[in-house]
């Protein structure tokens, strides 16, 4: 690997990181829904304009949309609403890696070798210990919501599998644009159009 190389791979960690934090500071603000409708949006909309559709049947733009847009950012919004710490939301997220063996092996009928098992094992282990140590009830419910979030983001991994596109990054910017009305449409309903019209009203203050 050249230095560039390292450093790119070090950049997505350092990215990755960033991104919970910063997540945290817009939700001290916006509703959970809305401000994921809302991250969705300032995607969406470049990517409309400038970047090619990936040529992959819509169900499974569609399909990525709802499970790593809707069920993965919309749980991950609500449990750091509710209190999930960014650190370990970012740590938490991470059984999608389990998740997705488990689901390869249910639907793509993939073969679980032993060193899988052990690490699917591994990180269930790990992740019951994160829940005994957050075993209050508040604090139970934003885990079990990252957690869902999780399990949203290894759905939306066996959809990218079975999409097979030519073109994945282009696949993953237009996916981005299936979450926005129902992100969107869950704000309404949960927080109410009084509560959205206010945040709106002071997001520059």
């Amino acid at each position: 690997m050249t230095r560039r190389d390292r450093l790119l791979a070090a950049l997505v960690p350092m990215v990755w990181g960033l991104n919970f934090p910063a997540t945290a500071f817009a939700l001290a603000h916006w509703p959970p829904f809305l401000g994921g409708a809302l991250r969705f949006a300032l995607l969406a909309l470049p990517t409309v304009l400038f970047v090619p559709r990936p040529r992959v049947a819509w169900r499974w733009i569609i399909a990525m949309g709802m499970t790593l847009g809707v069920m993965q950012f919309g749980f991950l919004y609500l449990a750091m609403a509710l209190g999930m710490p960014a650190g370990l939301a970012s740590l938490v997220l991470q059984a999608s890696a389990p998740f997705t063996v488990v689901l390869g092996v249910v639907l793509l009928r993939e073969k679980l070798t032993l060193t899988r098992a052990f690490g699917v094992s591994l990180s269930v282990a790990g992740l019951v210990a994160i829940a005994v140590e957050r075993a209050q009830p508040a604090a139970f419910l934003a885990l079990a919501l990252t957690l869902a979030g999780g399990f949203g983001w290894a759905l939306g991994n066996i959809c990218s599998r079975q999409a097979r596109a030519d073109k994945p990054l282009h696949l993953t910017l237009w996916m981005s644009i299936v979450p926005v009305a129902p992100l969107f449409a869950l704000s309404w309903v949960f927080d109410g159009p009084a509560r959205i019209e206010r945040a709106f009203a002071t997001a520059l203050q």
